[in-house]
């Protein structure tokens, strides 16, 4: 039955009376999981729910000298790659008792010092850094603070925890599987190479070139300033009014990928039978476009997953088995590759 809004909140003295325990048998069986007689509780659970009582976070919060919160930041809310990553986090965070705080950075330094200084003044436990621009200087002084962090989809100096993929491999692979379709002239639209996955995916693409004797014009190299469809766009634009122009195009995420596809509808060429595309991360969109898009495959919701696990095992002491993981990708080829067209590459 529910309890009357006039009642007062019970207390874990009367569940203990209810249950005929010591308050402490109660703490015990509700909240540290100790060992206790199965009978014993059985009976606190059932007082425990019989009287509706709920255990006072601010109470767990002292006992255990933690907020139980954990500040999440992300670079582009609006990115759909991040979502799954924010969901997997929070799932997790949420299993062990704690509440997840999300704050979207634009990738704006500003923006980023603000909500760090919010965040610990709030006394977060701990952080899950997604921002792919924040600076090394930032993270190193985060370490020597010792203040608890774990990198998400990013890595660099002074980082004790991350979760990653290895971004270098599944670029090789992906302009790989162009060079198997017998594309020469592969461009890649390199993400900002300020951030570490613009940086290990261009590298990647590059020694990949290299590997299968693919054209190594630098003209068919060119660096987008954010990881977004306009800027996918505007770089293919550039690609495609080429003398010789690309067969391929290897886009550093979907959203630039996703760019390129409408830079080549709109110069009246067909994908892939003019030009094949390839992406990364393979956003829940990538297979409902037309055509559906060749992409690597990144575990998002596992990758959240993880670091949050990383993050509270660190808080609580546990032990860390490997402490920089390397979650793995795979290629998910679909229709928007295919085999290069002898007429392909001629202005």
């Amino acid at each position: 039955m529910r309890r009357a809004a006039h009642q007062p909140r019970r207390t874990i003295a009367d569940v203990a009376r209810a249950a005929r325990v010591h308050p402490s048998t109660v703490s015990r069986a509700l909240n540290d999981g100790a060992v206790l007689r199965d009978e014993t509780r059985k009976r606190v659970v059932r007082a425990a729910r019989r009287l509706d009582y709920r255990p006072s976070a601010v109470a767990r919060s002292l006992r255990l000298q933690r907020t139980l919160t954990l500040g999440m930041l992300v670079p582009d809310i609006a990115n759909p790659f991040f979502p799954p990553i924010i969901r997997g986090a929070e799932d997790v965070a949420l299993s062990c008792g704690y509440a997840l705080v999300l704050c979207n950075t634009e990738d704006v330094p500003e923006r980023e010092a603000t909500y760090l200084r919010v965040l610990r003044q709030r006394q977060v436990d701990g952080l899950l850094i997604a921002s792919s621009r924040m600076s090394d200087a930032v993270i190193t002084r985060l370490r020597r603070e010792r203040f608890p962090f774990v990198l998400v989809n990013r890595s660099a100096r002074g980082a004790e925890l991350t979760v990653t993929v290895d971004n270098r491999r599944s670029a090789a692979e992906a302009v790989g599987h162009l060079a198997a379709l017998g594309h020469r002239r592969v461009g890649h639209i390199a993400g900002p190479q300020s951030t570490t996955t613009g940086l290990e995916r261009a590298e990647g693409a590059r020694l990949a070139i290299g590997r299968h004797g693919l054209a190594a014009d630098a003209a068919l190299w060119i660096e987008a300033t954010a990881f977004s469809e306009e800027e996918g766009y505007r770089c293919a634009r550039v690609l495609l009014a080429l003398g010789r122009r690309p067969t391929a195009i290897f886009g550093a995420n979907d959203l630039i990928a996703v760019g390129a596809l409408r830079a080549i509808r709109d110069a009246r060429l067909r994908v892939p039978e003019d030009v094949s595309v390839v992406g990364f991360n393979d956003i829940r969109q990538a297979e409902l476009l037309e055509p559906p898009l060749t992409t690597v495959h990144v575990p998002q919701y596992e990758m959240g997953a993880a670091a949050a696990r990383l993050l509270i095992a660190r808080l609580g002491g546990d032990p860390i088995p490997e402490s920089h993981l390397v979650l793995p990708a795979t290629l998910a080829v679909r229709a928007s590759t295919a085999r290069a067209s002898s007429a392909a590459g001629v202005a």
